[in-house]
């Protein structure tokens, strides 16, 4: 009809009978394209337009009936319990709603996929779902359960019972409640944190105040955009990525809240009192602390303090971005230690060799109300006396991070665990992080130019390769707390780890990394990583650090691991961050001593080093640094004990106590390193000397049966050379001998 009212109302005009065939043709392109428009892109059929044409879907909105036509009861164990469980429900809505519609210029930017909307959109649904779901979610590890197959339902439920017999509970309740509580939530909510409001690097991050603004938020704005004014849309929970649920719950609430449940580990504050959880500062030219809420501006260079500042709490940034502003702002690279006042002896050795090397970071030791006003006096004058070394004075600074522990929180943080607070807590932006009893024998500030750490940021060293195995659920609970494929998908974190990839490949084939994983997922090796010596980017991996910490404070897998040291890496791999380990084994090192054994296989050389020192070189056989000191026993009161009943002991020095009293608390005598094999078996422990600290490392050598002259060697033995002997003698004569002067 439009056609032949056109052509009627044209035929006059048209210059002659010739122009109606070219014309024609032009209509018929255009209901050709139309055509092509309606069953092609659309992926509408014949049927579908009869059948809107019939139902009069031209001029009205799809009912409700008709939207929750799709939706189906889910059972128990489908029950969604995180947001990311919601979103694939609502893309299936979406795609019908967006195939039946007949706006075809708008539909695509009306019934979008959840991932064609930008990452500031993707974090607001899915925190403000996260209250929907569960109105008093909670990041607390007292709360936390694994959702893996290890409990004993058939005698404990018997006990889920009421005054009448009446069963309280059964499996598929139980297995509810693990899903709602459990730990990978909290793991997938700090990840999600991370991406959404500390590393999100878009050109618009999200605004902290807001985001929680009892006002209109972005979402209620393109759900206006999305849902028009159809009120029948508003409560189906299928209409749209951006009010998808109730906002009620989520409106209750603001970032402080918000950020309190994602980090309990920290006291309740707000924008006009966070300087009172902050860190108390204390400087080395002064025994009294830095009023609450001031931070030194130190120096790039020289560690020096350029100025004094208070910190200003910028409400638009969440907690950690602003504490990794703040760490920006005092130092870009530093050492950090944890100390209390029964390490302050061996802090002041720690001290003198830094010296001796001419250090020139800045220092922060940490500390939970643990180092008195006498040992921080006794540290400043180490770091400052002339008297005690000719090297240069070093910048130390004392934070006291108490006030930014949760009280009921304190008892987490014990002995080992105070490792915790120093890397998170530090105000350094990248950090090395050093035990009190370790000595490096390269400048500290050279780890930070490995390639290892320019990769990731990070730089973790092996332990020795014991064959101890961890517990049997230990691998089991850390799979279920990596990146699942729903995050993957919608928010792009992934998996560091390639688990199939490591299964099917031989150990000699993989990354560091992936040989770390295999022996702890796979083996079951209880010993992989040290701890004592680590370079990390706090800022940009400042959630790993959390998560590390959370997992090693949870009584659940904190038996997982020897102490703090697996839980740096399986922090990491958890966050989904990328994480660098150096790929050379651990070593015993001191002076070798040969064997000759006679096997079927004919004669072989062996060398055995056993020291209470873990080991660590270069890929160019250079002695990089040591855990435990530089004494041959770092537990002296032990010795009485050990001369007693080590009949080795007696032996190796003719019976002569006084002797053996003095090697206890001498420098260790190192010639040489021996890295056993890494397959395991070729470490071992004679006898249980210095409470059990001292290992011994193995290595062989053998001509290869029915062969002329091929050596087949077992392990490495690597003897280092004059100049490096005496380097490594003066460091640990150094750190040996210093007494700090008077305070």
């Amino acid at each position: 009809m439009a056609v032949r009212r056109f052509l009627s109302a044209t035929r006059y005009s048209l210059p002659s009978i010739r122009s109606k065939p070219v014309l024609l043709s032009v209509f018929g392109t255009c209901i050709a394209l139309l055509c092509y428009l309606l069953f092609f892109k659309s992926n509408l059929s014949l049927e579908d337009l009869k059948n809107a044409a019939s139902s009069g879907y031209l001029t009205s909105q799809p009912t409700f009936s008709e939207i929750m036509s799709d939706v189906r009861i889910k059972p128990i164990d489908e029950v969604p319990v995180s947001p990311l469980e919601l979103i694939p429900d609502i893309e299936i809505a979406m795609k019908k709603k967006y195939d039946q519609s007949w706006n075809f210029l708008s539909r695509g930017k009306k019934y979008r996929m959840f991932n064609d909307y930008d990452l500031n959109t993707r974090c607001e649904f899915y925190f403000h779902n996260l209250y929907n779901l569960k109105e008093d979610w909670t990041n607390n590890i007292r709360r936390f359960t694994f959702d893996i197959n290890d409990l004993d339902t058939s005698s404990r439920l018997g006990n889920l019972m009421d005054e009448d017999g009446v069963q309280l509970a059964d499996e598929k309740s139980l297995r509810l409640y693990k899903r709602t509580h459990n730990v990978a939530l909290g793991m997938e909510r700090l990840r999600l944190y991370d991406k959404c409001f500390v590393n999100n690097n878009g050109p618009n991050p999200v605004k902290m105040n807001n985001f929680f603004s009892k006002s209109k938020s972005i979402t209620s704005k393109l759900d206006k955009e999305v849902m028009g004014k159809h009120i029948s849309y508003a409560t189906t929970r299928k209409n749209s990525f951006l009010n998808d649920l109730d906002s009620s719950s989520f409106q209750k609430y603001d970032q402080w809240d918000f950020e309190h449940r994602m980090f309990p580990m920290i006291p309740y504050f707000e924008l006009h009192n966070f300087t009172s959880v902050m860190p108390i500062f204390t400087g080395p030219n002064s025994p009294e602390p830095l009023p609450q809420g001031k931070f030194p501006v130190l120096h790039r260079k020289t560690g020096e303090v350029i100025r004094l500042e208070t910190f200003q709490y910028d409400s638009t940034k969440s907690l950690w971005a602003n504490w990794n502003d703040m760490s920006s702002a005092c130092a870009k690279r530093g050492i950090v230690l944890s100390a209390g006042d029964g390490q302050t002896d061996v802090v002041i050795r720690l001290i003198a060799t830094l010296r001796a090397q001419g250090n020139r970071l800045p220092i922060q030791v940490i500390h939970n109300s643990q180092l008195s006003t006498d040992s921080v006096k006794r540290l400043s004058e180490a770091a400052k006396s002339k008297t005690f070394s000719s090297g240069p004075a070093q910048s130390i600074w004392f934070l006291d991070v108490s006030p930014t522990i949760e009280p009921s929180m304190k008892q987490n943080f014990d002995r080992f665990k105070n490792k915790w607070l120093s890397v998170m807590f530090n105000t350094f932006e990248q950090f090395v992080f050093i035990d009190s009893d370790a000595i490096s024998y390269i400048n500290l500030a050279e780890y930070f130019n490995f390639p290892e750490y320019k990769l990731t940021g990070t730089l973790l060293f092996k332990d020795r390769s014991l064959t101890f195995q961890t517990e049997q659920k230990c691998p089991a609970l850390f799979e279920t707390l990596e990146p699942r494929m729903l995050e993957s998908y919608y928010f792009g974190t992934y998996p560091m780890i390639n688990a199939d990839h490591v299964e099917e490949t031989c150990m000699s084939s993989l990354s560091p990394e992936e040989k770390v994983y295999k022996k702890f997922f796979e083996i079951g090796h209880q010993h992989n990583l040290e701890s004592g010596l680590l370079a990390i980017n706090k800022n940009k991996h400042i959630i790993g650090l959390a998560i590390a910490t959370f997992l090693n404070i949870s009584p659940k897998v904190g038996g997982c691991g020897w102490g703090d040291k697996e839980f740096f890496w399986l922090g990491l791999l958890v966050s989904g961050q990328q994480y660098s380990i150096y790929d050379v084994d651990a070593s015993a090192v001191g002076v070798p001593e040969q064997k000759k054994f006679t096997e079927k296989g004919g004669p072989s050389d062996d060398y055995q080093i056993c020291s209470l020192q873990v080991a660590h070189t270069s890929y160019e056989n250079h002695l990089l640094w040591i855990n435990g000191g530089s004494q041959y026993c770092k537990k002296p009161e032990a010795f009485e004990d050990d001369w007693k009943n080590i009949e080795g002991l007696r032996n190796s020095f003719s019976d002569d106590k006084e002797k053996a009293m003095d090697a206890y608390s001498d420098i260790v005598n190192i010639e040489a390193a021996i890295i056993p094999d890494t397959k395991g078996g070729d470490w071992g422990r004679e006898d249980q000397r210095c409470k059990g600290y001292f290992w011994c490392g193995k290595f062989s050598t053998k001509v290869k049966p029915y062969t002329y002259n091929k050596v087949i060697n077992k392990g490495k033995l690597i003897y280092f050379d004059e100049d490096e002997l005496r380097y490594i003698e003066k460091i640990n004569s150094i750190w040996n001998s210093a007494i700090a002067p008077s305070a």
